[in-house]
């Protein structure tokens, strides 16, 4: 767990700069139906953890709330630290918060990204009041989340090994279901679970596609980046090849994106 820990903070350090304008953008689709399962009106005490560029804890703050955000990548801190007045470097699970000091939580795409989900829930739950929400996002099967799943599938259809080194997935591989996503909320602590499928479409550039998931994300690009020359031209070549499916009369290609949303209430 430590390894992966270290490779996701080394990874995304390097992708602080670069991440916001493309996968950032995309991520930024679920963002509202977030807030509104996390119940997020004027007044309220809402911690985001994971909050990258800061995208989703502005929008909250635009609602009313009272938004601390965090993130365990400092260059992640400095960014979303452009646009939020109140950032902080805390770790998941390990948060620097006392008992229900929030009314509500929200992390976007981040239980899949930390070394110990259960803890991760666990901490979020002692950190909300009873009777608070935690709201929790994971991407969906690559069968039905095609805009990542595109990339696996090119560098298969390449024949490209797998890069020494890489983790083999993450600890929240285990739960990635709706029926282990809930299982996982129970088990940290939490009542009234509910998990709910959401999909909606990503209208990009291919070109731009392909930049934005290699400069915005960890191990989808490190699939990619630790392959010679000849070997990403096959992957480039077979991608370009898939994502002709959704290819649009503009130029663009309208990608299928698919989200676990997880919900549950601190008990109490």
């Amino acid at each position: 767990m430590v390894e992966f820990a270290e490779f996701e903070r080394t990874g995304w350090a390097r992708r602080s700069g670069t991440y916001d304008g493309g996968f950032g953008a995309m991520t930024a689709g679920l963002h509202a139906r977030l807030l509104a399962e996390a119940e997020v009106r004027p007044g309220v005490r809402l911690l985001e953890v994971g909050c990258g560029t800061g995208r989703l804890a502005l929008s909250a703050i635009e609602l009313g709330a009272e938004v601390v955000a965090t993130d365990a990548v400092s260059e992640m801190v400095a960014e979303a630290g452009r646009m939020l007045p109140k950032v902080l470097r805390a770790e998941l699970p390990g948060l620097p918060f006392g008992a229900d000091e929030f009314d509500c939580s929200v992390g976007a795409f981040v239980i899949n990204h930390v070394p110990d989900p259960v803890a991760a829930v666990r901490d979020l739950a002692r950190v909300v009041v009873p009777g608070g929400r935690v709201v929790l996002s994971c991407w969906d099967a690559l069968t039905v989340n095609r805009a990542q799943g595109v990339f696996f599938d090119a560098v298969a259809q390449a024949g490209a090994a797998r890069p020494a080194g890489l983790p083999e997935s993450s600890p929240f591989a285990a739960y990635a279901t709706p029926e282990l996503f809930a299982g996982l909320l129970r088990t940290g602590g939490l009542t009234e679970v509910e998990v709910h499928r959401v999909g909606w479409t990503h209208r990009v550039a291919p070109d731009r596609w392909w930049r934005a998931v290699l400069t915005g994300t960890v191990l989808t690009s490190s699939l990619i980046e630790g392959q010679d020359e000849v070997t990403v031209g096959r992957i480039k070549a077979a991608y370009d090849a898939l994502t002709a499916r959704w290819a649009e009369p503009d130029g663009t290609v309208a990608l299928p994106v698919a989200a676990l949303v997880a919900v549950g209430r601190v008990a109490g």
